[in-house]
């Protein structure tokens, strides 16, 4: 597949594309329920993992308004989030990368073709993980939650314009839905997913970046 000659510009999901990182969403997810009862926190997992991309806001609202209808949920959704980013932040920072995704952002910088992140990660703290591990200055916009998928996905368009051919890596459904949303072709990136049927809905498949141009 030459990515670099088929697209004008391109967007990233973070977690599963560029970092291997969602296990450490996963497992982030769970300790972050230190004082839940465990049965219940196996069942927001499964949660979380049939909703990625998601942002972390509406998962952690899910669980204690939805799951467990706490009277203070507004609370116990604030706290869970400060154990959250903690756990997660540092995780971001020490994971490695999907193999071969340096090398590709290193080629496609070299077209100069504009490259976007789309995540369901806090917008800031991807930003700071980005610029601490170096590779913030490969992308033009770097968007996450609280904003939705879709509505970053409208930004890079109304930046870009819709007459140019784009694509998007991902590996979750929020990925495709924000991709055939703006008629991107969705490139699922499979090694690292949780989402298994992926490949049934993407233009092309791929393991990886090890074998792109």
């Amino acid at each position: 597949m030459m990515a670099n000659t088929n697209y004008d510009y391109f967007i990233f999901d973070c977690d599963g594309v560029i970092l291997d990182s969602n296990t450490i969403k996963s497992m982030a997810f769970a300790d972050s329920l230190p004082d839940e009862s465990p049965e219940l926190v196996k069942l927001f997992v499964e949660y979380h993992k049939q909703h990625g991309g998601i942002s972390r806001y509406k998962k952690f609202e899910h669980y204690f308004k939805n799951i467990q209808n706490y009277p203070d949920a507004d609370n116990k959704i604030s706290e869970a989030l400060i154990l959250f980013a903690s756990i997660v932040k540092k995780g971001l920072l020490e994971c490695n990368y999907v193999p071969g995704i340096l090398k590709f952002l290193e080629n496609i910088a070299t077209t100069e073709k504009p490259m976007f992140v789309v995540s369901g990660s806090d917008e800031i703290e991807l930003q700071e993980v980005f610029l601490s591990r170096h590779i913030l200055k490969y992308f033009k916009e770097v968007y996450g939650s609280p904003s939705s998928k879709i509505e970053n996905t409208s930004k890079v368009i109304e930046e870009i314009g819709s007459q140019k051919k784009g694509c998007f890596f991902g590996d979750s459904r929020s990925d495709y839905e924000a991709a055939k949303k703006f008629s991107l072709d969705f490139i699922y990136v499979s090694q690292f997913s949780e989402w298994e049927e992926g490949d049934k809905f993407s233009n092309f498949t791929v393991k990886n970046f090890l074998n792109l141009k």
